[in-house]
């Protein structure tokens, strides 16, 4: 009876120590990664960058075909800016070594209703005819 006692108190210590390394602030030279995702699932070619206290950045990723990254932490005190085009910039602390970031959707409003590069002509405007004695002579 006292092994299983001491087993289990062994047991639970490991769980305990691996639980608290596990939540330990990230270290310089540390692996982040992690995923970004939205409703849909991942999301590809995303730029996850650590930028320090100027807005340089120092360190990045891109985001592989799952949505997934990693790159090596410079310093801890930065902080992740993860980046898309059609999702809003996403700014947050460095505070743990594995990320799960969900983006939302832009919402852009274009209240002159969408930019067109050219002039839209009705179709009854366009007029066009063809004379057929042109054509009688190739044959």
């Amino acid at each position: 009876m006292k092994k299983h006692l001491v087993l289990l108190v062994i047991l639970l210590l490991q769980t305990a120590t691996v639980f608290l390394s596990a939540q330990s602030k990230p270290k310089a030279g540390d692996t982040i990664s992690g995923v970004v995702i939205t409703d849909r699932g991942g999301l590809t070619m995303v730029t996850v960058t650590e930028r320090d206290a100027s807005d340089r950045i120092v360190a990045y990723a891109v985001t592989d075909f799952e949505g997934k990254f990693s790159f090596k932490l410079v310093n801890p005190q930065d902080r992740i800016v993860v980046d898309s085009v059609k999702y809003e910039t996403v700014d947050i602390p460095i505070d743990k070594t594995y990320l799960r970031i969900k983006m939302k959707e832009k919402v852009t409003l274009h209240p002159e209703g969408p930019a067109i590069p050219f002039p839209l002509r009705e179709a009854a405007d366009v007029v066009d005819s063809i004379d057929m004695s042109e054509f009688e002579n190739l044959m």
